[in-house]
């Protein structure tokens, strides 16, 4: 069965990492809603939604690609390269372990898991 690792929206959403790009305030309320349907649009094609531990404290945590790479063998557990998002990973370890071996990308290394292809 296709497993899929969701995490949900934190209340803190609005204060995520910013990018160099211009952009609109985030609704905290209208992103829970479109979560809700994605993780729903994910259980019509057959995935079993499994939902980290929510992160409240932590507004980037809603985007789990960027910290684990997972493969068939192995879920890498990443290093992200902004600190604020390195507490989000070791809740994703403790979840990914019970379907894969982990591994860690160790510091001084760094990796997002959302800019790998």
């Amino acid at each position: 069965m296709l497993i899929a690792v969701t995490r949900a929206v934190s209340p803190t959403l609005a204060e995520c990492e910013l990018t160099h790009l211009p952009r609109d305030p985030i609704d905290v309320a209208k992103a829970i809603a479109e979560h809700e349907r994605y993780e729903a649009a994910l259980r019509s094609l057959g995935a079993r939604v499994v939902r980290a531990p929510e992160e409240p404290t932590l507004p980037d945590a809603v985007f789990v690609e960027d910290t684990a790479l997972v493969l068939d063998e192995v879920a890498i557990i990443t290093r992200p390269g902004a600190p604020s998002r390195r507490p989000e990973i070791e809740s994703m370890a403790s979840v990914l372990s019970a379907y894969r071996s982990v591994q860690r990308i160790q510091p001084p290394g760094t990796l997002d898991g959302g800019d790998v292809l």
